[in-house]
């Protein structure tokens, strides 16, 4: 899930705790957000850089590394000390925290759960043979065409297509994330 659909999807659901949290809104909102530091820490530590476009690159290519050691803070041991710490301590502030951090891990879990089933019915649509060369592959990889601007369209079978790991590389080398319209189906193979 990209960094804007989290803000906004944190930001309504913000919106409506607020009558209940008042002026504490901001932690939970704040916790949401800031979560993903943990990708970018990581990628600082292994690569030896505290270039944020570095980081955006490698997060963004085309079918980058679901390291565990990246999402630290995503991590259900963290999740769960920080429940305890804030029920043993009788802290307002960690339970804030906590529901903000939640918020953003089930945020996750549905958006994952959401693109695995994409996969499977475009690469069995497809035939698992990739649209651009023609190849065979069981392990096609998601490519999205276009993000949906309505965050309720946002898993729509047209915004995607399934790529071999080759034709996804190309996609994303020649013209980025969000290429070619849903709908040019022809633009697919002038990539390959």
């Amino acid at each position: 899930m990209q960094i804007q659909e989290h803000v906004k999807l944190s930001t309504a659901a913000a919106v409506i705790a607020l009558p209940v949290l008042k002026k504490d809104v901001w932690i939970p909102l704040a916790a949401s957000v800031l979560i993903d530091v943990d990708h970018y820490l990581w990628h600082a530590v292994t690569h030896r850089t505290l270039s944020l476009r570095a980081a955006i690159r490698y997060f963004g290519q085309a079918d980058p590394p679901q390291r565990p050691e990246a999402r630290l803070l995503h991590h259900p041991i963290v999740l769960g000390a920080l429940l305890f710490l804030g029920v043993r301590m009788r802290s307002r502030l960690f339970l804030l925290i906590l529901s903000g951090l939640l918020f953003h891990v089930s945020l996750d879990v549905i958006h994952t759960s959401q693109m695995r089933g994409l996969k499977r019915s475009l690469s069995e649509q497809a035939g698992f043979t990739c649209p651009v060369c023609g190849k065979y592959d069981e392990a096609l990889q998601l490519h999205t065409l276009h993000f949906a601007r309505n965050i309720f369209d946002r898993y729509n079978s047209r915004h995607f297509v399934v790529l071999c790991a080759t034709c996804h590389e190309k996609a994303h080398a020649s013209r980025g994330v969000g290429l070619p319209r849903p709908h040019d189906a022809e633009q697919l193979t002038k990539i390959g």
